[in-house]
């Protein structure tokens, strides 16, 4: 074969690729998504990868109008979480003195009878009576103590929610909405093992300055306007980069619940290099096959449920999880809601490699269609009149909704129901 020709077959190629690329990208409007991003990966050969993304494309398009309209079965679902979230009528003492008692093999919290909502409203208002530097992690967050010796992680607010964090899917602060949007998601979905979490504002002359430790004194700067600024003790924590009281001397975060709980901590077998070379999982076809071989099809499900959140709120920064009674526990949820024009497939690499759901996480996911998920985080977060994320990140979940029913359509095309679905019973 000539040069001219080998050349013209590459040109072509190239052309076929930016064309698919373009085509899927130009389908984001409010009933059809926008482009899948695939990762191009050097060494794989460009037709296999213009031949996935053909293969999610077409089955999106083809996607049956069911999943474009709201399910009528997920009104009761929808009312139990309201009563469940709207509520806050418990002692605040009797939520504390009863946590320790509340997991089960089901759930780590729960959300029946009011529980969900008299835990957050605890969390909300609970006087603070300590405050001081989180032990662990890359980035700034607080430790609360509070009333009743009930602990709390306070990580601070950031960005304002218009913010879009550009760069890599992992770039920017942690983003503290992105804490609670993904625990009222995870409820939604049916997928009961995260950590309570809500929008608290705390004020910095009556509630941290009072009650803080020598450490966290010692983390403190003065600003040029004269006020008390944080800037933590953490792997990345600097003295440029604080953490100020706005104009009404109070700093907005998420209060997290802190979970005493003896935790064993897995590296995530889908984690990113954070360098410049791929990790096995991104060059190797067959990457589930060996992964089947070292996990039980129970924690391969798990994954997977967690990637499906992930890939959401489009969290790309899960290099690692935390298990409890054989259940990972959805910790850590930061890094979503970045960019919402943005939708980075590779997140959902433990779906489509493996190819295999639970049932009951399919039975969650066709329940929330057609704008539901919208719908009942607004109401949720409305309770304590927040607003949690832009219209163009609800709009962005929904599309990426669409595309985790397009990679199942395209899982059960390619090797059946029954080798897709699986039970964990």
């Amino acid at each position: 074969m000539s040069m001219n020709c080998i050349f013209g077959f590459s040109l072509f190629l190239l052309l076929l690729v930016v064309l698919n690329i373009y085509f899927f990208y130009s389908l984001s409007t409010d009933r059809k998504p926008a482009s899948f991003n695939l990762p191009l990966v050097k060494s794989e050969p460009i037709p296999r990868v213009v031949r996935l993304i053909n293969d999610f494309s077409d089955h999106l398009n083809r996607l049956p109008s069911q999943y474009y309209i709201k399910n009528p079965k997920f009104l009761l679902i929808q009312r139990n979480l309201i009563s469940s979230f709207n509520s806050s009528g418990q002692n605040k003492n009797n939520v504390w003195n009863n946590i320790d008692k509340w997991a089960d093999e089901e759930f780590l919290f729960p959300t029946r009878n009011g529980a969900a909502g008299q835990i957050l409203q605890a969390l909300r208002t609970s006087q603070i009576t300590l405050v001081d530097n989180a032990p662990k992690g890359t980035q700034l967050k607080l430790q609360i103590l509070l009333e009743n010796k009930q602990k709390l992680y306070f990580k601070p607010k950031r960005y304002v929610r218009q913010h879009v964090v550009q760069g890599s899917i992992y770039a920017g602060f942690d983003r503290h909405n992105s804490e609670v949007l993904t625990y009222y998601l995870a409820m939604i979905l049916n997928y009961k093992w995260v950590v309570p979490s809500v929008i608290r504002r705390i004020h910095f002359e009556k509630d941290v300055l009072p009650h803080a430790t020598v450490g966290l004194q010692r983390a403190m700067v003065k600003h040029v306007n004269g006020s008390s600024c944080i800037y933590g003790k953490c792997y990345y924590c600097n003295v440029n980069d604080t953490v100020c009281p706005d104009n009404k001397g109070e700093i907005e975060g998420a209060a997290i619940l802190y979970l005493n709980k003896p935790l064993k901590k897995h590296n995530s077998p889908w984690r990113r290099s954070y360098k410049t070379f791929k990790m096995e999982w991104e060059t190797d076809t067959y990457f589930c096959k060996k992964i089947t071989s070292v996990l039980s099809t129970k924690r391969i499900l798990n994954l997977i449920d967690v990637a499906i959140i992930d890939f959401l709120i489009q969290n790309g920064d899960r290099h690692s999880y935390e298990v409890y009674k054989k259940k990972i526990v959805l910790l850590d949820n930061g890094k979503g809601l970045g960019n919402p024009m943005f939708d980075e497939l590779d997140i959902l690499a433990p779906l489509y490699q493996c190819c295999m759901l639970s049932t009951t996480t399919w039975q969650s996911l066709e329940m929330v269609s057609g704008g539901s998920i919208t719908e009942t985080i607004k109401l949720l977060a409305s309770f304590h009149g927040e607003t949690l994320a832009t219209d163009d990140h609800y709009k962005a979940i929904e599309r990426r909704l669409l595309k985790v029913y397009a990679v199942v359509q395209y899982c059960i095309e390619k090797h059946g129901r029954t080798y897709v679905f699986k039970n964990t019973f």
